[in-house]
C-alpha cells in the first residue's frame, strides 16, 4: 500500500509543521489536529502538483519524495518535543477520565471506516461521475506523467479544477490500478468531521462533549456518508471551505497572523479543487483585511504574504485555470455554468430543508408544482443533510439571540455566519437544464453549511444543558452516535450505486468489473469482449463513459474520435457512447417534475448517431453490441 505510506508521510510532516507554528497549549486539541491535516494534506497536493507539472509524477519521483519527507518528519520528531507552554484558558475542559468515554461514541464511525475501506476494495468503480471523467482524466494524468491539457474531451474534462483528479493519478501510480482509488474520500470525510469540531472549539468553550455531539451530527449526514465511498470531489471542497473558516476565524477575532498561513493554504486547495471555494475566499476578504489593518500590518509583510498567495494559488490548483484562460473556447460551445436561476433563492433552502422528510426515497413533493420532484434519497448526487441539519437550520435564529452573549467568540461567530450564509446565498441561482436539477444537488454543494449550523445549534445547546445537568451532555452524545448508525445502516444498504446486495455478489466475484446499476453501456459491454490490451477508438458526447475502456490493469490503449470521424488504423475495436441527450435531452423536460414524462425519453443530439450509423454499414467492422434507444454501439474489426 504505497499509498498509504505517501499519506502517512505527509501528515507526520504536517504535524510536525503544526507543532513548530504553535506550541503545545496554544491550539485546542481539534483545532490542532486540523492544523496538522491543513498542513499535511496541502503539503501532499503541493507535491503532486510539483512532480506532475514537471512530467516527474512517475512511481520512482512519488516515492523518492514521500521517503524524503518521512525522513523529515522522523527527524524532526526525535530532533525535539514540542513546546512546554501551559494551556491557554478558554473554559472549563471536562476531566481527562471522560475523553475515553467519549471516545466509545465514535466507534460507529470506525466502524464505517472500516466497512468504507473493505468496499472499496471488493467493488469496481462506480457512479456515473467516476466511470465518465474523475478516474478517465486520473489515468490521462497518469499516463502523461503530469498535468495536460486535454483538447479532445467534453468540458468537464477540460474546464473544470484538476486537483482532485491528479490526486486519483498518484494513486493509479503508485498502486497500478484503480482499485483503492474511493480511499481518497475517506481521508477527506475525516478532515471534515475533525474540522467541525475544531470549529466548536474555536467558538465556544473547550467542551469535548459539544464538540462530540456535533462531530457525530456531521460524520452522520446521509449524502457525506455516501460521498464517503466514492470518487466524487465535493467532500474534498468542504473540507477545505471548513478549514477556510477555522483559520480565517482565528485571524479575524485574535490577530494571531500565524493563521494566515495554513488559512492561505486551504483557501489555494479549496478553489483548486472546485470554482464555488472562491465565493468563500472573496466573502472573508473584507473581515480578513480588516484586521489586518487593526493590526497595522507592515506593507512588506502584507507585500510577502501576497506573493505567498499567488504561489499557492498556482500550486495547489491554478495552474489549471491559467491553462483554461490559454485554452478559449470554441466558437458556439457551452463550456460554464450558467447563472441566473433567481428561484432557487428560495426553492433551494426548501429542498435542504424538505428533503429528509419526503415519504418516497424517489421523489421529492414541491409545494410550487402538481407533481412531485424527481429526486433520489440514497444517491451521491441528491440525498439529504439528514432531520438533524433541518432542525439545526430552524433552531438558528433562536440559537442567534440565545447565545448572542454566550462564553466564547462573539465576533468570530457572527462575522463566520454572515460569510457562510452570503456564499450560500451567491451559490443558488445557478441554472441548470431541466429547472430543479441544481436543487436537488444543493446537499453536496452545500456540505459546508452543515457543519457551521450544528456548531451554532447544537454545540452552545449541549454546553449550556451541561451546566445545569452535567449527564444531559452523554445523553445528546448518545443520540448523535444513534443517528449515526441509523443513517450509516440505511445508506449502506440503499446506496443506488453500491447496494449491500451488490457488495455481497462482488465479494464472491474478485476482480469483477460489472456495473450492476447499466450493466450494458457501451464501454461495459467492451470491457468484458475485449482483451486487456486491445486498443479501442472512442466516439464520446457528454457524460460518456470512458475508464471501462482502459481495463482492470488500465493498459488499454485508447483513442478518441474527432470531429471528422477518422478512425485509427490500428484501432481494433470502436465503441459509441453519445447517451446524454437520449436521457436528459428531450426538448420539452423544462422541469424535474416532468420527469415520469420526459426522464429518458429523448433523441440523440445532431451528429450523435452518425459514426455508429456509418458502421453499421461497413462490411469493415462487426456489430458486436447495438443499443439505439440510448445510442451505445460495439463494433469490432473484421
Amino acid at each position: 500500500m504505497l499509498t498509504i505510506f505517501a499519506a502517512l508521510a505527509f501528515l507526520l510532516l504536517g504535524r510536525e509543521v503544526a507543532a513548530r507554528v504553535w506550541r503545545r497549549g496554544e491550539l485546542a486539541p481539534l483545532e490542532r489536529a486540523c492544523a496538522t491535516l491543513t498542513f499535511g494534506v496541502t503539503l501532499w497536493l503541493a507535491s503532486i502538483w510539483g512532480l506532475a507539472l514537471c512530467g516527474w509524477l512517475t512511481r520512482t519521483g512519488i516515492l523518492i519524495l514521500a521517503v524524503e519527507v518521512f525522513a523529515l518528519a522522523l527527524w524532526n520528531i526525535f530532533r525535539s518535543g514540542e513546546a512546554s507552554a501551559p494551556p491557554v484558558a478558554r473554559g472549563a475542559a471536562p476531566p481527562q477520565s471522560r475523553v475515553p468515554l467519549l471516545l466509545l461514541a465514535f466507534l460507529p464511525v470506525l466502524l464505517w471506516v472500516a466497512f468504507i475501506l473493505w468496499r472499496g476494495w471488493i467493488v469496481p468503480p462506480l457512479s456515473h461521475d467516476a466511470l465518465a471523467y474523475h478516474l478517465p482524466k486520473a489515468v490521462l494524468y497518469a499516463r502523461e506523467h503530469g498535468y495536460a491539457y486535454f483538447e479532445f474531451l467534453d468540458w468537464r474534462i477540460r474546464k473544470l479544477p484538476a486537483s482532485y483528479e491528479l490526486m486519483l493519478a498518484e494513486i493509479i501510480v503508485l498502486e497500478g490500478t484503480d482499485t483503492i482509488t474511493e480511499w481518497l474520500s475517506l481521508l477527506f470525510y475525516a478532515m471534515l468531521v475533525v474540522t467541525s469540531g475544531a470549529l466548536v472549539q474555536r467558538w465556544w468553550k473547550r467542551d469535548a462533549f459539544a464538540a462530540a455531539a456535533t462531530m457525530l451530527f456531521v460524520a452522520g449526514i446521509p449524502v457525506l456518508l455516501l460521498h464517503s465511498g466514492a470518487h466524487k470531489n465535493d467532500v474534498m471542497t468542504a473540507a477545505f471551505m471548513l478549514a477556510m473558516l477555522v483559520w480565517g476565524g482565528r485571524w479575524i477575532a485574535t490577530g494571531d497572523a500565524r493563521a494566515l498561513v495554513p488559512l492561505i493554504l486551504a483557501t489555494g486547495a479549496a478553489v483548486g479543487t472546485k470554482p464555488q471555494a472562491g465565493v468563500l475566499a472573496l466573502a472573508l476578504l473584507p473581515f480578513a483585511l480588516w484586521r489586518v489593518f487593526r493590526e497595522r500590518m507592515p506593507p512588506r509583510r502584507i507585500a510577502v504574504l501576497a506573493l505567498f498567495g499567488i504561489a499557492v494559488f498556482l500550486l495547489l490548483g491554478g495552474w489549471a485555470y491559467l491553462d483554461n484562460y490559454r485554452h478559449p473556447a470554441a466558437a458556439g460551445a457551452t463550456e460554464s455554468v450558467a447563472y441566473g436561476d433567481w428561484v432557487n433563492l428560495w426553492e433551494g433552502p426548501y429542498v435542504l430543508l424538505a428533503a429528509p422528510f419526503s415519504p418516497s426515497p424517489n421523489a421529492l413533493p414541491v409545494p410550487w408544482e402538481a407533481e412531485p420532484w424527481f429526486w433520489r434519497r440514497y444517491e451521491i448526487y441528491f440525498s439529504h443533510l439528514g432531520a438533524p441539519f433541518s432542525l439545526a437550520a430552524l433552531l438558528l435564529p433562536v440559537a442567534l439571540v440565545a447565545f448572542r452573549r454566550f462564553d466564547g467568540s462573539r465576533m468570530e461567530r457572527l462575522a463566520l455566519l454572515a460569510v457562510t450564509l452570503v456564499v450560500f446565498a451567491i451559490m443558488l441561482p445557478v441554472r441548470f437544464t431541466p429547472h430543479g436539477l441544481y436543487a436537488i444537488s444543493l446537499p453536496r454543494y452545500a456540505l459546508f453549511l452543515a457543519p457551521v449550523f450544528f456548531a451554532w445549534t447544537i454545540a452552545p445547546i449541549v454546553i449550556a444543558a451541561r451546566e445545569r445537568r452535567p449527564q444531559f451532555g452523554a445523553v445528546v452524545v448518545a443520540l448523535a452516535a444513534a443517528g449515526f448508525v441509523i443513517h450509516a445502516l440505511d445508506m449502506a444498504r440503499s446506496d443506488v450505486f453500491v447496494p449491500l446486495d451488490y457488495v455481497r455478489w462482488a465479494r464472491e466475484r474478485p476482480g469483477t468489473r460489472v456495473v450492476a446499476f447499466d450493466p450494458y453501456r457501451a464501454a461495459e459491454v467492451f470491457d468484458r469482449a475485449a482483451g486487456p490490451r486491445d486498443r479501442v477508438a472512442i466516439d464520446a458526447g457528454f457524460g460518456t463513459w470512458l475508464q471501462p475502456l482502459f481495463g482492470a490493469e488500465l493498459q488499454r490503449p485508447v483513442d478518441f474520435i474527432g470531429s471528422d470521424g477518422k478512425i485509427p488504423a490500428a484501432a481494433q475495436w470502436v465503441v459509441v457512447d453519445r447517451a446524454w441527450g437520449s436521457i436528459w435531452g428531450h426538448p420539452d423536460f423544462k422541469d424535474l417534475s416532468q420527469a415520469r414524462q420526459y426522464l429518458a425519453a429523448g433523441q440523440p443530439y445532431p451528429g450523435d448517431t452518425r459514426l455508429a450509423d456509418a458502421l453499421r454499414n461497413d462490411a469493415r467492422w462487426e456489430v458486436v453490441f447495438y443499443n439505439p434507444r440510448q445510442n451505445q454501439a460495439v463494433f469490432k474489426r473484421r
